[in-house]
Protein backbone atom coordinates (compact mmCIF):
# COMPACT_ATOMS: atom_id res chain seq x y z
CA UNK A 1 0.00 0.00 0.00
CA UNK A 2 1.07 3.68 -1.12
CA UNK A 3 0.67 7.15 0.33
CA UNK A 4 -2.12 7.45 -2.58
CA UNK A 5 -3.54 3.87 -1.57
CA UNK A 6 -3.75 4.76 2.30
CA UNK A 7 -5.82 7.99 1.57
CA UNK A 8 -8.38 5.76 0.28
CA UNK A 9 -8.12 3.87 2.77
CA UNK A 10 -8.45 6.60 5.23
CA UNK A 11 -11.09 8.74 3.42
CA UNK A 12 -13.16 4.93 4.07
CA UNK A 13 -12.19 4.91 7.20
CA UNK A 14 -13.27 8.60 7.89
CA UNK A 15 -17.01 7.96 6.57
CA UNK A 16 -17.04 5.20 9.53
CA UNK A 17 -14.93 7.85 12.44
CA UNK A 18 -15.30 11.56 10.71
CA UNK A 19 -11.54 11.70 10.57
CA UNK A 20 -9.52 14.39 8.92
CA UNK A 21 -7.31 13.66 6.23
CA UNK A 22 -3.60 15.01 6.44
CA UNK A 23 -0.41 14.04 3.86
CA UNK A 24 1.19 12.98 7.12
CA UNK A 25 -1.25 10.45 7.84
CA UNK A 26 -1.11 9.05 4.47
CA UNK A 27 2.68 9.06 5.21
CA UNK A 28 2.17 6.66 8.50
CA UNK A 29 -0.13 4.32 7.38
CA UNK A 30 1.54 3.27 4.02
CA UNK A 31 4.50 2.83 6.20
CA UNK A 32 3.02 0.72 8.99
CA UNK A 33 0.98 -1.43 5.74
CA UNK A 34 3.62 -1.16 3.54
CA UNK A 35 3.07 -4.98 2.86
CA UNK A 36 -0.58 -5.28 2.98
CA UNK A 37 -2.46 -4.19 -0.77
CA UNK A 38 -5.19 -1.58 -0.70
CA UNK A 39 -8.15 -4.00 -2.27
CA UNK A 40 -12.08 -5.25 -1.50
CA UNK A 41 -10.04 -7.54 1.70
CA UNK A 42 -8.62 -3.89 2.97
CA UNK A 43 -11.98 -2.40 2.68
CA UNK A 44 -13.80 -4.93 4.13
CA UNK A 45 -11.34 -5.13 7.25
CA UNK A 46 -12.25 -1.39 8.38
CA UNK A 47 -16.17 -2.06 7.85
CA UNK A 48 -15.80 -5.03 9.86
CA UNK A 49 -14.19 -3.59 12.58
CA UNK A 50 -16.73 -0.39 12.85
CA UNK A 51 -19.60 -3.33 12.85
CA UNK A 52 -17.91 -5.17 15.54
CA UNK A 53 -19.59 -3.96 19.00
CA UNK A 54 -16.47 -2.47 21.47
CA UNK A 55 -15.39 -4.49 24.01
CA UNK A 56 -16.83 -1.80 26.64
CA UNK A 57 -19.75 -0.34 26.23
CA UNK A 58 -19.14 3.26 25.09
CA UNK A 59 -15.89 2.69 24.46
CA UNK A 60 -14.71 4.92 21.38
CA UNK A 61 -14.22 2.88 18.55
CA UNK A 62 -11.13 4.08 16.80
CA UNK A 63 -9.44 2.38 13.90
CA UNK A 64 -5.77 1.89 13.46
CA UNK A 65 -3.02 -0.15 11.06
CA UNK A 66 -3.07 -3.23 12.79
CA UNK A 67 -7.33 -3.21 13.07
CA UNK A 68 -6.77 -3.63 8.97
CA UNK A 69 -3.97 -5.89 8.97
CA UNK A 70 -6.11 -8.20 11.19
CA UNK A 71 -8.93 -8.17 10.16
CA UNK A 72 -7.74 -8.47 6.59
CA UNK A 73 -6.02 -11.78 7.56
CA UNK A 74 -8.78 -13.07 9.36
CA UNK A 75 -11.35 -12.29 6.60
CA UNK A 76 -9.21 -14.34 4.54
CA UNK A 77 -9.11 -17.13 6.66
CA UNK A 78 -12.27 -17.36 6.94
CA UNK A 79 -12.87 -17.65 3.45
CA UNK A 80 -10.74 -20.04 3.14
CA UNK A 81 -12.05 -22.21 6.00
CA UNK A 82 -11.30 -24.64 8.77
CA UNK A 83 -9.43 -27.10 6.72
CA UNK A 84 -7.07 -25.88 3.33
CA UNK A 85 -8.24 -26.09 -0.38
CA UNK A 86 -8.35 -28.92 -1.87
CA UNK A 87 -5.20 -29.93 -4.06
CA UNK A 88 -5.00 -29.62 -7.76
CA UNK A 89 -2.86 -31.66 -9.38
CA UNK A 90 -0.29 -30.47 -12.03
CA UNK A 91 -0.21 -31.50 -15.66
CA UNK A 92 2.99 -32.50 -15.90
CA UNK A 93 5.97 -33.30 -13.48
CA UNK A 94 7.37 -30.14 -11.35
CA UNK A 95 10.08 -29.75 -8.70
CA UNK A 96 9.82 -29.09 -5.44
CA UNK A 97 9.86 -25.71 -5.68
CA UNK A 98 7.79 -25.35 -8.43
CA UNK A 99 5.00 -27.46 -6.21
CA UNK A 100 5.65 -24.86 -3.29
CA UNK A 101 4.88 -22.34 -5.68
CA UNK A 102 1.82 -23.34 -7.72
CA UNK A 103 0.21 -24.38 -4.06
CA UNK A 104 0.98 -21.11 -2.88
CA UNK A 105 -0.84 -19.69 -5.93
CA UNK A 106 -3.63 -22.37 -5.65
CA UNK A 107 -4.35 -20.96 -1.64
CA UNK A 108 -4.15 -17.53 -2.87
CA UNK A 109 -6.63 -17.56 -5.43
CA UNK A 110 -9.54 -19.30 -2.57
CA UNK A 111 -8.64 -16.33 -0.38
CA UNK A 112 -9.10 -14.11 -2.96
CA UNK A 113 -12.37 -15.60 -3.62
CA UNK A 114 -11.58 -16.03 -7.02
CA UNK A 115 -12.43 -20.16 -6.57
CA UNK A 116 -14.29 -21.57 -3.84
CA UNK A 117 -12.65 -23.85 -1.69
CA UNK A 118 -12.47 -27.52 -2.11
CA UNK A 119 -11.71 -28.66 1.19
CA UNK A 120 -9.39 -31.81 2.29
CA UNK A 121 -11.07 -34.03 4.75
CA UNK A 122 -8.25 -34.23 7.46
CA UNK A 123 -9.89 -37.60 9.11
CA UNK A 124 -12.38 -39.94 8.62
CA UNK A 125 -11.00 -41.28 4.62
CA UNK A 126 -13.01 -40.30 1.97
CA UNK A 127 -16.80 -39.96 1.46
CA UNK A 128 -18.68 -42.96 0.09
CA UNK A 129 -19.03 -40.79 -3.34
CA UNK A 130 -15.30 -40.51 -2.87
CA UNK A 131 -14.53 -43.89 -2.40
CA UNK A 132 -16.89 -45.07 -5.43
CA UNK A 133 -14.99 -42.96 -7.41
CA UNK A 134 -12.08 -44.32 -6.73
CA UNK A 135 -13.29 -47.69 -7.67
CA UNK A 136 -14.20 -46.88 -10.27
CA UNK A 137 -10.75 -45.26 -11.35
CA UNK A 138 -12.19 -41.56 -11.94
CA UNK A 139 -11.67 -39.97 -9.11
CA UNK A 140 -8.23 -39.32 -10.63
CA UNK A 141 -7.43 -36.80 -13.50
CA UNK A 142 -6.21 -38.63 -16.67
CA UNK A 143 -3.30 -36.71 -16.79
CA UNK A 144 -2.11 -37.93 -13.41
CA UNK A 145 -3.44 -41.44 -14.32
CA UNK A 146 -0.70 -41.69 -17.64
CA UNK A 147 2.16 -39.92 -15.63
CA UNK A 148 1.77 -42.87 -12.82
CA UNK A 149 1.88 -45.41 -15.35
CA UNK A 150 4.84 -44.11 -17.24
CA UNK A 151 6.45 -43.88 -13.73
CA UNK A 152 5.72 -47.80 -13.25
CA UNK A 153 7.90 -49.59 -14.83
CA UNK A 154 10.80 -46.79 -14.74
CA UNK A 155 10.06 -47.66 -11.07
CA UNK A 156 10.15 -51.00 -10.91
CA UNK A 157 13.37 -51.11 -12.84
CA UNK A 158 15.41 -48.82 -10.54
CA UNK A 159 13.74 -50.70 -7.29
CA UNK A 160 15.22 -54.27 -9.27
CA UNK A 161 18.62 -52.23 -9.25
CA UNK A 162 18.57 -51.35 -6.20
CA UNK A 163 17.63 -55.03 -4.94
CA UNK A 164 20.79 -56.14 -6.81
CA UNK A 165 23.42 -53.41 -4.82
CA UNK A 166 23.27 -50.89 -7.07
CA UNK A 167 22.46 -47.24 -5.87
CA UNK A 168 19.24 -45.28 -7.34
CA UNK A 169 20.27 -44.04 -10.86
CA UNK A 170 18.32 -40.75 -10.25
CA UNK A 171 21.01 -39.90 -7.48
CA UNK A 172 23.06 -38.36 -10.54
CA UNK A 173 22.75 -36.45 -13.90
CA UNK A 174 22.26 -38.62 -17.05
CA UNK A 175 25.62 -38.39 -19.32
CA UNK A 176 24.12 -39.71 -22.50
CA UNK A 177 24.43 -36.64 -24.67
CA UNK A 178 20.66 -37.11 -26.20
CA UNK A 179 19.08 -37.18 -22.79
CA UNK A 180 20.79 -34.97 -19.81
CA UNK A 181 18.10 -36.00 -17.47
CA UNK A 182 19.23 -33.87 -14.24
CA UNK A 183 19.21 -35.41 -10.93
CA UNK A 184 15.67 -37.05 -9.37
CA UNK A 185 14.11 -36.97 -13.39
CA UNK A 186 13.82 -39.73 -15.39
CA UNK A 187 15.62 -40.93 -18.70
CA UNK A 188 14.41 -39.52 -21.84
CA UNK A 189 14.77 -39.80 -25.80
CA UNK A 190 14.04 -37.10 -28.47
CA UNK A 191 10.92 -37.73 -30.10
CA UNK A 192 9.51 -36.02 -33.13
CA UNK A 193 8.61 -31.97 -32.76
CA UNK A 194 10.90 -31.37 -29.76
CA UNK A 195 8.86 -33.65 -27.69
CA UNK A 196 10.93 -36.17 -25.48
CA UNK A 197 9.62 -39.42 -24.29
CA UNK A 198 10.09 -41.53 -21.32
CA UNK A 199 12.14 -44.43 -21.02
CA UNK A 200 11.02 -47.68 -18.92
CA UNK A 201 14.27 -48.04 -17.92
CA UNK A 202 17.55 -45.50 -16.76
CA UNK A 203 20.01 -45.88 -19.28
CA UNK A 204 22.87 -47.96 -18.53
CA UNK A 205 25.76 -45.33 -18.65
CA UNK A 206 23.76 -43.74 -15.58
CA UNK A 207 24.03 -46.74 -13.65
CA UNK A 208 27.35 -47.16 -14.13
CA UNK A 209 27.74 -42.88 -13.24
CA UNK A 210 25.76 -43.76 -9.88
CA UNK A 211 28.12 -47.35 -8.85
CA UNK A 212 31.07 -44.68 -9.20
CA UNK A 213 30.21 -42.07 -7.61
CA UNK A 214 28.86 -44.42 -4.87
CA UNK A 215 32.59 -45.88 -4.74
CA UNK A 216 33.99 -42.64 -4.83
CA UNK A 217 35.70 -42.86 -8.08
CA UNK A 218 33.69 -40.58 -10.23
Amino acid sequence: MNKIDAAFLLAHAATFDNRHASEAANEAWAAALYDVPYDDDARAAVARYYGTPPARDGERMWLQPHHVRSGRIAIRKDRLGATLPGYLPPRELETGAEFVARRQQQIAAVADGQVPARPIPLAGGPAPAVESRLEEGGYIPRHVREVLAQEQPERAERERLMRAGFPDPRLVDCPVESCRAGVRMPCTRPGRGGTRHRLSAPHPSRVDRAAAVKAGVA
